[in-house]
């Protein structure tokens, strides 16, 4: 398919198919809600016709709170005593009677009024009389209600009105129709000084008009049964039957409209009876108003839709033949730049924006043939450089360890000879030996991390027993921890793999590696070992991780800690020595080696270093990739743990020099003396280290020329009252004379002499303080 066609097809549809999907999905949605609000109109009009009875219930509640205050005389004067006889009571209502029939005579829809006494017996009733609607007393006993009925008026407050169910009698209708569907109200009686209810008055009231009234309404019963309205024209039969479907709305208990083939019906439940059933109201709904309505809508949309795509297929087609002519200059032109390196320019016209991206492409045309040209250049300049590297760090391991051997072999034999060397010598010559053999270490980790670099580095795969291989390291590495009083402890997992095919030397490098930080980092608690199976990793077999209880790693610097002269931050470099050699090569080696190091710290509750490995050694060649990656980053330089012997007393020391070598050769000299140096490069990282600690002397390198170099003395003086020594190279009296107006307390010649050196910190540490051997 041709580009041009796909993009036609691309623009087509990206205009084309949010419109179609707006349609698919709106346009049943409006169908629908038109149909229900079609539906919600003809229920609210079922239901106005019915509001009367409402009203009618209403009124019928003020009426029956008025006979409850105006009782019948019988059920006042039979509380008053004996003295009232029955030609009372009777003389009494009969009056009643006739103020009834004054206050009741059009309310036509009020069928019975009954008294009840305080047990709930019919003790004076009322009836209408069916020709002339006038109230008379009868001698046949009113219907009962229901006892639930009469027991809930009883326990009602006064002015309080039950409303009962809807009664349906068929077998009263038929002698009376007033009596086919009746509601009863009642509400307690109370006497003037009594709280108790003394009785109850009941009106019965007939809604069956209402049925009678409306001739298109259909009313069925909650089994289908069509309510048997005393009239010659009301529905007979089930209405299951005539209307399939119909039971499975009924049994909702909700408004639903039932859809046959050619009429619909709305359904209402409209009343509660005394059966506990509902009686459902049924009103036909004409639904061609709005099946006429619904077609209008979908062919306008349907129209306004088609119009849409011609338009969309228009604008389309000309927005493909613009894209199609630029994207066949564009890979034109670059197909030339790439190939032949030729100058191409893109002169488009049309929009502000498309001509700038042409006119930078060309810009950008040109300046990719010139780099091109000068990166070949530097190619091979860079090729020749690193030739020359690695030749250099060939002769320079070489040049060094020859002498430093000699340095350390001499001084040994200096510092255990103490015939003929005073006893500031041998510590001298100790110092020698053991900063000697530092450098020997720092060198021997730098032409590793070179070698590894370099893809140099020669494997030798074996099988190796993990765990005699982690008791083994335990064992010579817990002098270190029993030197600091810390707990190292090993756990071995038994369903971690107990061998694998790997180079052992490598490994064994690894975790020395990573018990020598955490040995550094950890001033008290413990450090432990574990060996366990590799968790949900198929590349890896195993884990063997190095936890402690030290200082910890902030998140946003456990990827810094393993790139080149990187530690967690300047104040930790300072404190704990070292420059974070050990990580990097700890990291290129196990990618030798096919594995990974992760790491999961928290500042000030530890860390924890995990190496991860496969069950065998992977070729060479799949591991020059991942260590080609990582040699890119800076290399780093061996980390120097401090000596253990005290001379000084063990005292925070401040040395600010700028001078890494200055700082390489002086910071072994004081440690070996049993000071805690801490070292900063200028005033600022001064500042920073005295925030954080309180120190005993301060060291400062002068540099000549000296303009403002004093100014660190007086920034050190402000923030700690300290001593203060400054090393100056040469005899510059102006110089001097400004370090001592500074606040300097002494002046140190360099090179640095250690007798010299040792006698002012003897004169400025505090005495009591000062340890000797």
């Amino acid at each position: 398919m041709k580009l041009r066609t796909q993009i036609l097809l691309f623009f087509f549809a990206f205009a084309l198919t949010p419109l179609l999907i707006a349609v698919v999905i709106n346009l049943p949605l409006v169908l629908e809600r038109m149909d229900l609000f079609y539906q919600k109109a003809h229920l609210q009009n079922l239901r106005a016709d019915f509001r009367d009875l409402d009203q009618h219930l209403a009124s019928r509640h003020e009426m029956v709170r008025l006979l409850a205050k105006l009782p019948e005389p019988g059920a006042v004067l039979g509380q008053k005593g004996e003295e009232n006889s029955s030609d009372n009571i009777d003389l009494a209502r009969t009056r009643y009677l006739q103020w009834i029939n004054q206050i009741l005579r059009e309310q036509l829809d009020i069928v019975q009024i009954v008294f009840l006494d305080q047990q709930g017996d019919e003790k004076f009733w009322l009836d209408r009389n069916l020709e002339d609607q006038s109230w008379r007393p009868t001698i046949q006993r009113p219907t009962r209600a229901s006892p639930e009925l009469i027991k809930a008026a009883s326990q009602i407050d006064p002015g309080g009105v039950l409303v009962s169910a809807l009664s349906v009698n068929p077998e009263a209708g038929a002698l009376d129709p007033r009596h086919f569907m009746n509601l009863r109200l009642i509400t307690p009686i109370f006497g003037h000084d009594s709280k108790q209810a003394i009785g109850a008055v009941m009106l019965t009231i007939d809604v069956g008009g209402i049925a009678r009234s409306y001739r298109n309404t259909f009313w069925v019963n909650s089994d289908g049964r069509f309510l048997e309205i005393p009239d010659p024209n009301a529905q007979t039969g089930n209405a299951f039957e005539r209307y399939p479907g119909l039971a499975s709305l009924f049994t909702e208990q909700k408004p639903a409209l039932w859809k046959g083939a050619n009429q619909q019906i709305m359904w209402v439940p409209m009343f509660r009876t005394e059966q506990a059933q509902s009686l459902w109201v049924g009103r036909l709904v004409d639904p061609s108003p709005i099946a006429e309505f619904r077609w209008t809508l979908t062919l306008r949309v349907l129209s306004i839709v088609f119009l849409l795509m011609f338009a969309t297929w228009l604008a389309s087609r000309w927005l493909a033949k613009r894209a199609e002519r630029l994207s066949r200059e564009l890979i034109d032109g670059i197909q030339k730049i790439l190939e032949n390196e030729e100058h191409v320019a893109f002169n488009w016209k049309g929009p502000q924006e498309l001509k700038r991206l042409g006119a930078n492409l060309s810009r950008l045309a040109e300046e990719h043939g010139r780099a091109s040209r000068e990166l070949r250049v530097h190619a091979r300049e860079l090729e020749e450089s690193n030739r020359y590297k690695s030749q250099f760090l060939a002769n320079i391991s070489h040049e060094l360890k020859t002498p430093l051997n000699s340095i350390l072999l001499l001084s040994k034999l200096l510092a255990n000879a103490k015939q003929g060397l005073t006893e500031d010598q041998l510590k001298q010559a100790k110092v020698i030996n053991e900063a000697g053999a530092d450098l020997q270490a720092l060198i021997d980790n730098i032409l590793d991390l070179s070698r590894i670099e370099a893809r140099r580095t020669p494997l030798n795969p074996e099988t190796v027993q993990i765990t005699p291989l982690l008791q083994s390291l335990k064992e010579l590495i817990q002098p270190q921890f029993d030197a600091k009083g810390l707990v190292l402890t090993l756990h071995i997992n038994d369903k971690a793999p107990q061998q694998i095919t790997t180079d052992p030397d490598k490994l064994r490098q690894i975790i020395k590696n990573f018990l020598s930080n955490a040995v550094k980092f950890t001033a008290q608690g413990e450090v432990s070992i574990q060996l366990d199976p590799a968790a949900e990793n198929r590349d890896f077999v195993l884990q063997i991780s190095v936890t402690d209880s030290g200082i910890g790693i902030p998140v946003e610097k456990h990827e810094e800690i393993f790139e080149a002269f990187k530690q967690a931050d300047g104040a930790t470099n300072r404190r704990y020595g070292g420059t974070g050699l050990g990580l990097t090569i700890s990291r290129q080696l196990a990618r030798l080696l096919g594995g990974d190091i992760t790491l999961h710290s928290t500042p000030g509750q530890g860390s924890q270093f995990s190496l991860l490995l496969p069950q065998e050694l992977p070729t060479q060649t799949e591991n020059a990739e991942s260590i080609r990656l990582e040699s890119k980053r800076p290399s780093i330089t061996a980390e120097i743990e401090p000596t253990t012997n005290q001379y000084l007393g063990n005292h925070p020391l401040l040395v600010v020099d700028a001078n890494l070598k200055n700082l390489l050769q002086l910071t072994p000299m004081l440690e070996q003396s049993g000071l805690r140096v801490t070292a900063a490069e200028d005033d600022n990282e001064a500042l920073e280290a005295m925030a954080e600690e309180k120190f005993a002397l301060a060291l400062i390198d002068i540099t000549l020329p000296c303009d403002n170099c004093c100014d660190t003395i007086r920034t050190i003086k402000q923030a700690q009252q300290i001593p203060v020594i400054a090393m100056i190279s040469g005899e510059n009296d102006e110089t001097m004379e400004k370090c001592l107006a500074a606040g300097a307390d002494a002046l140190l010649q360099k090179p640095i002499n250690t007798g010299q050196l040792n006698g002012l910190l003897l004169q400025f540490l505090p005495s009591e303080a000062v340890e000797t051997e």
